[in-house]
């Protein structure tokens, strides 16, 4: 998917995003924790609605939040706290802010909408150019999964249903499988059911990369940037073969490291 094409894929879901992931904090404690352990500026990769970049600005942390999509910022920018951080819609795969972050995060499975490795390389160059000496990049992601390597199409499945503005609104999500590529078509659809009116529904396409420890461990070096940390979820339990999370933490590699 070009540039444009994520961008307004990302576009069209942003008003039901927050909503996808109302109450979910799971991951906060930890970026909150890292900001008092590297203390110092933030930049954060694929920040979306500003659920992680708000709450560290409110926690006192002088934030950068970059993302592709105007409509995500957008909101961001009217949520709590997010008159405190420095907006920014760019491409992180090509990002240059001329400055370093003590901190570098990439939550959520952000890396996960690169679709090719040149691309997944080049974001590892941007968190290397960005990150300050001694400081560290955390990159989460899901932790595979034996359904991301199952070719085709798979069900049609219902996530949640919630109260939104008067009325409730489905999430329904398929996949359909490339394992070959390491890649997953992944189909969202929002069914919004008004108080008054007709159902109306917004659906949108995207892809998803499926990451093994090893190849974001290779992206990283050829960065030039190590891995220093892995668990499997938010409070740093070992990553294994049940882990639902993918956690990495990466630092500068050691002096006279070649990739």
């Amino acid at each position: 998917m070009t540039q444009h094409g994520l961008s307004a894929a990302i576009d069209a879901i942003a008003p039901f995003y927050d909503l996808d992931l109302e109450g979910y904090e799971d991951d906060v404690s930890l970026y909150v924790a890292l900001s008092e352990e590297y203390p110092g500026p933030i930049l954060e990769l694929g920040c979306g609605t500003g659920r992680v970049a708000s709450r560290l600005a409110r926690a006192g942390a002088a934030v950068t939040g970059v993302d592709l999509s105007p409509a995500m910022l957008e909101v961001a920018r009217g949520g709590p706290g997010g008159d405190r951080v420095h907006w920014l819609e760019a491409d992180m795969r090509d990002l240059d802010l001329s400055q370093r972050f003590a901190l570098v995060l990439v939550p959520l499975g952000g890396l996960q909408h690169l679709e090719t490795v040149a691309d997944v390389v080049a974001t590892f160059e941007v968190i290397a150019r960005h990150l300050a000496s001694g400081g560290v990049a955390v990159v989460d992601v899901e932790a595979p999964r034996p359904e991301d390597f199952e070719a085709g199409p798979q069900p049609v499945l219902e996530h949640w249903t919630r109260p939104w503005r008067g009325g409730l609104v489905t999430k329904w999500v398929s996949t359909s499988g490339a394992p070959s590529l390491g890649l997953r078509e992944v189909t969202w659809h929002f069914d919004h059911q008004p108080a008054d009116g007709p159902l109306r529904r917004q659906s949108v396409l995207f892809t998803m990369r499926t990451f093994t420890l090893a190849e974001l461990e290779l992206a990283a070096r050829l960065a030039g940037l190590e891995a220093v940390a892995v668990h499997g979820d938010y409070d740093g339990a070992p990553y294994d073969d049940g882990a639902q999370r993918l956690v990495v933490t990466f630092a500068q590699a050691e002096a006279g490291f070649q990739p």
